[in-house]
């Protein structure tokens, strides 16, 4: 069965919600795993898999010093943390051409690429890079909104859950030496017009969390203010 990107969207807000997110925080989360569905970037999938270390654990305080270049984000998510990590990196290019930061023990990089494409109507140039596996470089370039994915040929000291993000007012050349994937306006509004279709089990598992923030109806509910009901019922 096959969904809109709207319903994609609502259903994990309503997840979020449901595991303890807090407003506004809940809505990054949910563009960020919509905009992934919408890529075919498995969204839902990734959100199913991170349930354990998401439900009613949100801490989205960032220990962030002046002049700090590497972050530990000590495993935890980029779902509850990246927001606020290019939040900050973001405002830091008001007095800078350009900024270059490490995170370490970064679990699943590619959540930051939502965050990164839509601060792309600020920022010139960005670019997120990790090691995936076998060694390999992702590389992934955001200028005017569009998005390159690809793998360096070159030798780089990047660890397993080591990632660097590069945010500038500048131009900058591309380090992929092998396009993958393009993520472009043209290519994101031909997905929105056509049905998305989630990895069955994991949307079954958000869905279920989703409805956790439905009441059920009952005299006391309804007095609460839960139901359709008034004073005239």
């Amino acid at each position: 069965m096959g969904y809109s990107f709207y319903e994609v969207y609502t259903t994990a807000l309503r997840a979020f919600s449901g595991m303890g997110f807090p407003h506004g925080a809940d809505e990054d989360a949910a563009f960020i795993i919509a905009w992934l569905e919408l890529n075919n970037l498995e969204g839902i999938k990734r959100l199913s898999d991170s349930i354990t270390m998401l439900d009613n654990q949100f801490n989205g305080i960032l220990n962030i010093k002046d002049n700090d270049q590497e972050i530990d984000l000590n495993h935890q998510s980029i779902l509850m943390k990246g927001p606020g990590i290019i939040d900050y990196f973001s405002s830091l290019l008001e007095n800078r051409e350009k900024i270059i930061f490490t995170l370490v023990n970064c679990s699943d990089p590619f959540l930051f690429l939502p965050l990164l494409y839509k601060s792309a109507s600020q920022i010139l140039f960005s670019q997120l890079i990790f090691y995936h596996s076998e060694n390999e470089i992702i590389i992934h370039h955001i200028a005017n909104k569009k998005i390159l994915i690809g793998k360096s040929n070159k030798k780089h000291s990047f660890t397993q859950n080591q990632v660097e993000i590069i945010l500038s007012n500048q131009k900058n050349i591309s380090l992929i030496d092998n396009v993958e994937k393009k993520i472009t306006n043209q290519s994101i509004q031909k997905n929105l017009a056509i049905s998305l279709e989630p990895n069955k089990l994991a949307w079954n598992k958000i869905t279920k969390i989703a409805n956790r923030i439905f009441v059920p109806e009952s005299e006391e509910s309804r007095n609460r203010g839960a139901g359709g009901g008034d004073d005239n019922d």
